[in-house]
């Protein structure tokens, strides 16, 4: 068996962390590429333009957490800086781009279904990281896991919930689509730091 550092434990966090949003980013980027040929010449440049800079962004966050990865705690605090400025980069354009396509549910529901992978990629890892916490502990690791599996149907529910009632009002607005993306995600970053925590504590023998 192995023993996870708290150390170790906050690049992990970090890495989760960083990988949903730039999985977020890369759904963008794909819907946009997808309906590339249904644009006119002008919107068709732009979107590629956003495509380019949404692929820059997606390399320098992968960048920051290999060398978080490579680095340990001490780079954790910078490269979560600045990937939290590109985000915000990200987010300020990400209602521009929506309209570009004019399709404000497809650009949603490709960052909604990022969001779900997030949550089971972290539960397969969990379930992955029973294997390594003490038998005595096993239950509380595993309680741990039905915690984030029960989170993880919240916020998928949440997300399908608020899509239909914004279709049933006929409200398409993408400030209210980003807000509902907005609160999954930071249930997500609520969960992994618990998630982290608790199987910290069930990893010490």
């Amino acid at each position: 068996m192995s023993e996870q550092s708290p150390l170790q434990n906050s690049v992990n966090v970090f890495v989760d962390w960083a990988k949903a949003r730039l999985d977020e980013m890369a759904a963008n980027a794909s819907t946009l590429q997808a309906n590339l040929d249904k644009l006119d010449a002008n919107s068709r440049a732009q979107a590629e333009q956003a495509i380019n800079q949404l692929n820059q962004w997606i390399q320098q966050g992968q960048n920051d957490v290999k060398n978080a990865q490579a680095q340990g705690e001490a780079s954790v605090a910078q490269a979560k800086a600045d990937l939290e400025a590109l985000w915000n980069n990200f987010q300020n354009n990400s209602g521009d781009w929506a309209g570009l396509i004019k399709d404000n549910q497809a650009m949603f529901q490709a960052r909604a279904q990022a969001q779900v992978q997030a949550w089971q990629d972290m539960i397969n890892t969990y379930i992955q990281r029973l294997n390594d916490v003490h038998d005595q502990n096993k239950s509380q690791a595993e309680a741990q896991v039905a915690q984030l599996q029960a989170e993880a149907k919240k916020a998928q529910a949440d997300l399908t919930a608020k899509a239909e009632e914004l279709a049933k009002a006929g409200q398409s607005s993408w400030d209210a689509m980003s807000e509902a993306l907005d609160q999954s995600r930071n249930a997500f970053a609520k969960s992994i730091e618990t998630a982290a925590k608790n199987f910290n504590d069930a990893m010490k023998s």
